[in-house]
């Protein structure tokens, strides 16, 4: 019964062949997976950075408005003393 032997081989390596790519995709599955949770932990990250960032601006950006604010004021009395010292 050669032609039982050939069949049952050739379903041996059918199974085999599907065991082995059933394998390789739960390893690639693994791997893609294990990547999407490195993005995700990059892509917070990032959030993170630029929220401190933002923060940093709009405290540089009070800053900066006080000062100028400091610096009219001080200008205007400046202006006034001056006018006055002209007369």
């Amino acid at each position: 019964m050669p032609g039982e032997t050939t069949f049952v081989d050739e379903r041996e390596a059918a199974n085999r062949a599907a065991r082995e790519h059933i394998e390789r995709l739960r390893q690639r599955l693994e791997a893609g997976q294990s990547e999407i949770a490195r993005q995700r932990a990059s892509v917070s990250g990032t959030r993170e950075h630029i929220s401190g960032i933002q923060r940093w601006i709009e405290h540089s950006n009070q800053q900066l408005g006080e000062e100028r604010a400091r610096r009219g004021g001080e200008s205007r009395h400046e202006d006034d003393s001056d006018a006055v010292g002209g007369d």
